[in-house]
């Protein structure tokens, strides 16, 4: 026991001391990008909160694109398209990502310095903190699930998300993207100057306040008689709650058997910023970029049944549920489920 014992301390010891060394090669890294990192905020700032709102299209969509660019730098989630659609795209800056990121970047690439930024957490076990690269995987985890098993996959408000790419290039399946006319156009615009291949997909521009978006979906070819995948990732928050109950009856009339919904949904304490200091402001942020969140479920009792039950008000019956942070002594904040038609 007294050797083992021993063994633990050494090795406790080692990885400090590798640690230390690390941070110590680490810190005059970040001191030379700083004044970099100086100039690339303004410039992205510039490009995330002006052009986004000069060309009317969704600020937060171009937030998520940021995660996956970290995350393909950091090496835990390969993404050429997502960087190859960031140098090219007005509303963000590949200059700035790299100035603000390049010190935690040379330094993991060189002599193996991690921060948190660096792993992805299981769902269980993320924390609001963490929920961003947590909340990407495991909706790659359901595309890849399904890409090669549906004969269809529709992605409501897909945003600047390159998900689809990503999985369905080479399959036999049919694949829709809606969302609004200047989002899309501004989409196809940057795939085509950034070189990516994308006429597999078809782009459904909708004005959601004038049209139906699923006759929309249908006048584009969509079929009703085949296995269709949903993917309706982080547009909930921003919607009224009547609006997200009407979609998703929407999308169970459009099920056939063996179709899938998957969705996420956030709390009312969160949507609300009352979960904490970090929601309050990224709640407020997108808020003052004209985003304000509407919608979450009250997960403070029974999380799941709260789900479960506003599926099931939607013709739908939840087959999968994934709680993050549910390992963790921590508050219900976010899920991500799978739905059928009941």
């Amino acid at each position: 026991m007294t050797d083992k014992n021993t063994e633990k301390q050494r090795s406790g010891i080692l990885r400090f001391t590798i640690k230390l060394f690390q941070i110590i090669l680490y810190i005059p890294i970040q001191i030379i990008f700083i004044p970099f990192a100086i100039i690339g905020l303004i410039v992205g700032m510039y490009k995330e909160m002006v052009n986004s709102k000069k060309l009317g299209v969704s600020f937060s969509a171009g937030q998520a694109l940021q995660y996956r660019w970290f995350m393909h730098y950091l090496e835990t989630r390969p993404d050429t398209f997502s960087v190859a659609f960031t140098k090219k795209f007005p509303c963000e800056s590949h200059f700035a990502l790299w100035t603000i990121m390049g010190a935690f970047i040379i330094s993991q690439r060189l002599f193996g310095f991690k921060t948190r930024l660096s792993e992805v957490a299981e769902p269980e076990e993320a924390n609001l903190a963490a929920i961003s690269g947590s909340r990407v995987v495991t909706f790659d985890r359901i595309m890849e699930k399904y890409a090669a098993e549906m004969e269809q996959i529709v992605l409501p408000g897909a945003g600047f998300d390159l998900i689809a790419l990503h999985f369905t290039k080479g399959k036999q399946v049919r694949v829709f993207e809606l969302d609004q006319a200047n989002t899309l156009n501004l989409k196809i615009e940057t795939m085509k100057k950034a070189g990516i291949e994308h006429d597999w997909i078809t782009y459904i521009p909708v004005d959601y306040a004038n049209e139906s978006w699923v006759d929309q979906l249908f006048e584009a070819g969509f079929d009703k008689t085949k296995k269709t995948l949903f993917l309706w990732q982080s547009v909930s928050l921003y919607l009224d709650a009547g609006i997200v109950r009407e979609t998703l009856k929407d999308m169970a009339d459009l099920c056939v058997e063996g179709s899938v919904i998957a969705q996420d949904f956030y709390s009312e304490a969160y949507s609300s910023g009352e979960y904490s200091f970090i929601a309050n402001r990224n709640m407020s942020l997108i808020e003052s970029m004209g985003e304000p969140a509407k919608f979450g479920v009250d997960m403070s009792d029974d999380p799941k049944a709260a789900v479960e039950s506003f599926l099931a008000a939607c013709g739908l019956q939840m087959t999968e549920y994934i709680q993050f942070g549910e390992k963790l002594d921590i508050e219900p904040f976010y899920c991500i489920v799978e739905a059928e038609k009941r």
